[in-house]
């Protein structure tokens, strides 16, 4: 009896080209979280501050283009 090879999934490129507005909004905010992360570790109040203040943004745009 042969075994089963492990199906491995096709790897593809991501660009602007390829992803909807959602999707490069949703990849913005996860870089701004993280950014408000690292800025907040290192106590960097007033980028944590304007890096927020973007997130905000970001998010608005989101559920503007969810409605």
């Amino acid at each position: 009896m042969k075994k089963s090879q492990p199906v491995h999934p096709i790897v593809g490129t991501v660009s602007h080209a390829t992803q909807t507005e959602l999707q490069r909004l949703a990849m913005m905010m996860m870089q701004l979280d993280m950014a408000v992360a690292m800025a907040r570790e290192k106590g960097l109040l007033e980028a944590q501050g304007t890096l927020e203040l973007a997130l905000a943004e970001a998010r608005r745009a989101r559920d503007r283009l969810l409605q």
